[in-house]
């Protein structure tokens, strides 16, 4: 099991949960650090999510020196000449190299969110938009079918007409109370619909929390607004330092890789 911890307003981790009892010893992590793991639908105190964890009082622990800090991404403590410093992270000799291919392949600094681009989004609504076209079919046919056979019983051009009309009437109906069913529910219970989490993503409010249903209804409908503005709310998706459209930022939400 991995933890991540918020040391100064910085993210950490992930780290085993063995190191993560090595920080609470030696003072690093505190009863009120926030804490996450996947799972947990938001940070918690340590205290509450770990519950009070002592050191133990007959253990001779080498105390750990003055001169000892703690690597970024593995937790382990190291003396300080051990240790690199790259932009806001300190990590050892063992990790510097993952760190240094993670900046060079363009990814976010360790202990930072790496948000989800443009066009894996637009993967994953292709995504979603096979899903629901497959559930949909499979409700609408057998209505069309149904409703179809009594109308040819006795054909009437006008009939046939307001048919037509009332059909395409329910398909909308129907697919607008799915995709609204779809993305609620999906967002708020598992923190993205099946096309994101498929690709890794989710999504999530400004502070780390999951949405409520009802927050998940607002962003639907702020999704939608992206309709009228010729696809352009999508687009800053793609010039957005944290890679937000429209309805993100009008719902404070946030897409992000999952680990």
């Amino acid at each position: 099991m991995t933890w991540y911890y918020a040391d100064a307003g910085r993210q950490v981790g992930p780290i085993e949960e063995g190191a993560l009892d090595d920080l609470v010893r030696a003072g690093v992590v505190r009863d009120d650090t926030l804490v996450w793991r996947d799972g947990m639908p938001n940070w918690q105190p340590h205290a509450a999510a770990r519950g009070v964890r002592m050191a133990p009082a007959p253990m001779p622990a080498v105390p750990i020196a003055a001169g000892t800090g703690f690597c970024s991404e593995c937790g382990r403590p190291f003396p300080l000449n051990q240790l690199v410093t790259i932009g806001n992270a300190s990590v050892c000799a063992q990790c510097k190299p993952v760190y240094l291919q993670r900046v060079r392949e363009g990814g976010q600094a360790i202990g930072s969110r790496r948000y989800g681009g443009f066009w894996i989004r637009f993967v994953a609504v292709v995504i979603d938009a096979m899903i629901l076209g497959v559930v949909l079919a499979v409700i609408t046919v057998p209505l069309s079918l149904m409703l179809g056979l009594g109308s040819m019983a006795s054909f009437d051009p006008a009939r046939s007409a307001g048919f037509g009309l009332g059909l395409v009437g329910i398909y909308l109906l129907v697919n607008f109370g799915l995709q609204f069913a779809y993305q609620v529910y999906f967002v708020s219970k598992r923190g993205g619909t099946p096309g994101k989490l498929i690709l890794g993503l989710r999504i999530i409010r400004a502070d780390g929390s999951m949405l409520t249903p009802g927050q998940a209804a607002g962003r639907y409908f702020a999704y939608l607004l992206n309709s009228f503005t010729f696809a352009i709310g999508f687009i800053i998706a793609g010039f957005d330092p944290e890679k937000r459209a429209l309805h993100d930022r009008i719902c404070d939400t946030r897409v992000i890789y999952a680990k």
